[in-house]
């Protein structure tokens, strides 16, 4: 038993003596017990990571938070790509933890791990975790910040959790970690803070210092870089056509499949440059990239602009004065001239 879960034990052990006997239990006497930490890993807003949370030789780069995918509103994670000539890598305790929750798919673990009461780590497709890791596993969930979550082990800072290939599909695995006293800021919050993942998520790399970070941040991509060495988040800019957009005034306030409901339109870059469009349930990524003909950061589009893509055709943007865009999306040819007066959809934020 180390050191924390002996201090544990015996201040429930004090607690429950001074209840039973109503002894005065605090140092003024006035009989009142010393107060409860909201959950078992005790308070800390301000926690700092200080071992790599795996080796980062063998990561061919990082995909900071907001990156676009399909299926997905918005990425509360960010992803991290292994070399291709590596068959899995380590995962590491990045700082002192209690590990809350084990899902899993049937392919792969998401530990979830509490670094303090406010502050909670979640790692996903983890292939292969450590024994004690992987016997805990469950297919139920559980809120982040639930504070009468127990324990179930304990690790410490450079503990091996397990090892991963990643994904099947992009040999990718996912690190995300989420502050209740820093929540995000979207351009329209009721969209997203229903979801808590969305409405928690921090960089995970913000929480790093010196050396460690910067290693980390060098590996931000893909690369080249043509766009600001960033952790990014919400992705929506007011005024522009950038980020998400909705077909219908009404927000549905209930998660759908872990977000509050498929956004039917997304739009921005990743760091290379590349403008990435996505569609609802599409599985569909259309592209185009930076340099090419029609190309333009869709942060600096504030009226009009049209993106052939590569999967074919065109995307051709209209912002309103309303703060509405029109959209009209042509499968072949080439962007014509002018935006066309019909056979447009409105999207709103």
């Amino acid at each position: 038993m180390n050191s924390k879960t002996r201090t544990q034990n015996f201040s429930k052990f004090y607690l429950a003596i001074c209840a039973l006997f109503f002894l005065g239990c605090s140092n003024d006497g006035d009989n009142t017990p010393p107060p409860l930490s909201e959950c078992e890993t005790g308070s800390n807003p301000n926690v700092t990571f200080t071992a790599s949370f795996t080796n980062l030789d063998d990561i061919d780069h990082i995909e900071p938070l907001g990156e676009l995918q399909a299926f997905h509103n918005y990425s509360a994670h960010t992803y991290v790509f292994i070399k291709s000539d590596v068959a899995e890598v380590p995962v590491y305790a990045p700082v002192d933890m209690d590990l809350t929750h084990v899902s899993f798919n049937g392919v792969d673990y998401q530990p979830m791990f509490r670094a303090s009461c406010e502050v909670v780590l979640r790692f996903g497709h983890i292939t292969n975790p450590i024994a004690s890791i992987r016997d805990l596993a469950t297919n139920e969930g559980i809120g982040l910040f639930d504070s009468d979550t127990p324990t179930l082990l304990q690790f410490q800072a450079g503990e091996l959790l397990g090892m991963t290939s990643g994904t099947a599909e992009a040999k990718s695995f996912d690190f995300g970690v989420y502050h209740e006293d820093r929540p995000q800021t979207f351009l329209n919050n009721d969209r997203f803070h229903p979801v808590e993942t969305f409405r928690y998520s921090t960089c995970p790399y913000d929480y790093y210092s010196g050396s460690l970070r910067t290693a980390m941040f060098d590996l931000f991509g893909p690369k080249p870089l043509n766009q600001p060495l960033d952790c990014r988040g919400p992705r929506g800019v007011a005024g522009t056509i950038a980020g998400p957009w909705f077909d219908t005034v009404e927000v549905f306030s209930t998660p759908h499949f872990g977000q509050t409901e498929f956004s039917p339109l997304l739009i921005a870059t990743t760091l290379s440059g590349t403008v990435k469009i996505v569609r609802g349930t599409e599985s569909t990524v259309h592209r185009t990239s930076f340099g090419a003909a029609t190309y333009a950061d869709p942060e600096e589009v504030t009226t009009e602009h049209c993106y052939e893509v590569n999967s074919g055709g065109y995307f051709y943007f209209q912002l309103q004065t309303d703060g509405t865009l029109h959209v009209v999306r042509q499968t072949s040819g080439t962007c014509p001239s002018e935006f066309p007066t019909s056979g447009f959809l409105t999207y709103y934020r």
